[in-house]
């Protein structure tokens, strides 16, 4: 998902708890098959670099994998953060009103699924990193791409990072 959808995700998630400051938004995650349920929890921005850099650099070396990886990686608590503020500004300058009271739980929980997500993601493509460290890797990831995108959704849920939770 893009980070200015992940950033609407927290801000209308914090707004359950105060609902006369931000209408809360869908937040549906029931879509499509596992991978896409899985990188819906992941800034589409982090994705689009870590692609291009690794079709720019073509790594072929695994310490320039691993490298391209940790910037990917890196990126997804850059974007989302930097998308979070962005909205929470933009919520209180639209509807004239105070943004909804932080809450440092679905901020951070949000940002582990982020980070788990884009780690699984990352390890089901081909020739990654992780390939250093087992073989499998790469059966690895594919079998977690389905695990999480059957469980991080209703995880979501049941942590009351959705909306009417």
């Amino acid at each position: 998902m893009s980070v200015a959808k992940y950033a609407q995700v927290a801000v209308s998630t914090e707004a359950v708890n105060d609902p006369e400051t931000v209408k809360p938004q869908s937040t549906d995650y029931d879509k499509d098959t596992a991978l896409t349920k899985v990188a819906a929890f992941i800034p589409s921005e982090a994705i689009a670099v870590y692609l291009a850099l690794w079709s720019f650099i073509g790594p072929d070396t695994t310490t320039t994998r691993w490298v391209v990886f940790a910037i990917g990686l890196a990126l997804v608590p850059t974007f989302y953060l930097l998308a979070y503020f962005q909205r929470r500004r933009v919520v209180g300058v639209n509807e004239g009103e105070a943004p909804p009271q932080r809450n440092l739980r679905v901020v951070l929980l949000l940002l582990v699924f982020a980070m788990v997500a884009f780690t699984a993601w990352a390890m089901a493509m081909p020739d990654n990193p992780f390939l250093a460290i087992n073989d499998q890797a790469l059966k690895f990831g594919g079998g977690a791409i389905i695990v999480l995108g059957i469980l991080m959704p209703r995880a979501a849920n049941v942590l009351g990072l959705t909306k009417g939770t």
